[in-house]
């Protein structure tokens, strides 16, 4: 074992000693085989208002104003600690619902992040429910930088949003995107979620629809998935209720990619569309192996070479926010290699081989052979170009085939 020199330039942290003998420094840097010139940041805020039905994510409902200036306070200690000399092309604040935080504290933080290197253009994205304060807070974010906002919506019928326990109304998103763009915030991105208890395939329609008219620059559409240990876990488990079948989930998927392509959406990744030149720089970053760290409770990081993440004890991080490392793991060459195919396969446009070979000195089919032969025979796999990507069949079997790189 020796002590592992950190591949993002600049990036100074005591963490654990890894066996470099496993990853090449080549191929521990990215994709294209070189350092990367920039990194993204991800900032992670654990409270909310209230928990969504279905919702199994790092949060906490009804944390007071104590905890809350603890935590940032926590927060800003552990970002102080990093020493970050790179460039920082994106940072990206989720939740939680990072504007639930009163307006000094999310701006304490966005202050933090400005005295950082940022790249001129860098995206920064923060996250929000429209039943938080955050039309009061857009003026506030905009003077600290913040260009993106990504608005949790998920259905336009108010029953439905009850029927989820989303403490909010459809005026009031139409209310937050028209005040994000009086802000001067004009990038958004519209989370929705389908296959919803008791969804028809007309109102997923009215709901893309509706969110259309309103023009975001960004879309991200999930098929809604049951996680235990949730209140709606439990519901389905208790048959109090019931969610569409595989067949009208898969009909609502493609209904949505039709209709969003229709009105000038590009389907560029598995579940996002973007209006041309506002892709999710952050989510592609993550998608293409580009380095990034997690800043908060449970946040990950990635430096080319290894993982790692934060703790999920709250009274660890508080106490100790910059040493709360946990989980580490160092890629074997292998690992690399099924991370791009898994990750940049999400992409529709797939992954290049003539990347691959450049990354690992290896062509695909050295490495792959076999597998892509099956995958393409069975019609999960195509080659568009030079690129492999997922068919439309693949589209709906992805987990699948990430699967057969593992």
């Amino acid at each position: 074992m020796s002590n592992y020199s950190p591949v993002i330039p600049g990036l100074t942290r005591d963490l654990t000693s890894f066996d470099l003998d496993r990853v090449t420094p080549g191929q521990a840097r990215g994709d294209n085989g070189k350092f990367y010139e920039g990194m993204g940041i991800y900032i992670h805020i654990p409270f909310c208002a209230s928990k969504c039905s279905y919702c199994d994510f790092l949060s906490f409902e009804g944390a007071g104003q104590d905890l809350q200036k603890r935590y940032v306070g926590a927060l800003l200690t552990e970002i102080k600690a990093a020493h970050i000399e790179s460039k920082i092309d994106t940072v990206y604040f989720g939740g939680g619902t990072p504007t639930l935080l009163p307006s000094p504290l999310i701006c304490a933080i966005l202050q933090e992040v400005q005295s950082l290197n940022l790249a001129k253009d860098t995206e920064i994205t923060v996250e929000m429910n429209p039943c938080t304060n955050a039309i009061n807070l857009l003026t506030d974010l905009k003077a600290h930088g913040v260009n993106r906002l990504s608005i949790g919506l998920q259905a336009w019928q108010d029953d439905l949003l009850a029927s989820i326990k989303r403490a909010h109304t459809a005026r009031d998103f139409a209310d937050i995107i028209q005040a994000a763009r009086s802000a001067g915030i004009n990038n958004t991105n519209v989370d929705l979620m389908f296959g919803l208890p008791n969804q028809t395939i007309n109102q997923w329609r009215e709901t893309i629809t509706h969110v259309v008219s309103l023009a975001p620059s960004h879309i991200s559409m999930y098929s809604l998935t049951p996680a235990e240990n949730t209140p709606l876990w439990d519901a389905l488990e208790a048959g109090d209720i019931c969610l569409p079948d595989e067949t009208l989930d898969r009909a609502m998927y493609h209904e949505a990619i039709s209709l969003l392509k229709s009105t000038g959406y590009e389907h560029y990744e598995i579940s996002n569309f973007a209006k041309p030149g506002h892709e999710s720089r952050h989510n592609v970053d993550c998608w293409q192996r580009k380095p990034y760290l997690g800043f908060g409770l449970g946040a990950h990081s990635f430096d080319g070479a290894a993982r790692w993440s934060n703790t999920w004890d709250i009274a660890r991080y508080l106490d100790s926010p910059a040493s709360a490392k946990e989980d580490f793991q160092t890629l074997t060459i292998q690992d690399a290699m099924a991370e791009m195919m898994f990750l940049g396969l999400r992409m529709t446009n797939g992954v290049n081989p003539s990347m691959f070979k450049d990354a690992f000195g290896k062509t695909l089919a050295e490495c792959y052979g076999p597998i892509l032969e099956t995958l393409i025979s069975n019609g999960l796999l195509e080659y568009k170009t030079e690129n492999i990507a997922l068919t439309p069949l693949g589209l709906d079997l992805a987990n699948q085939v990430f699967g057969a790189f593992l």
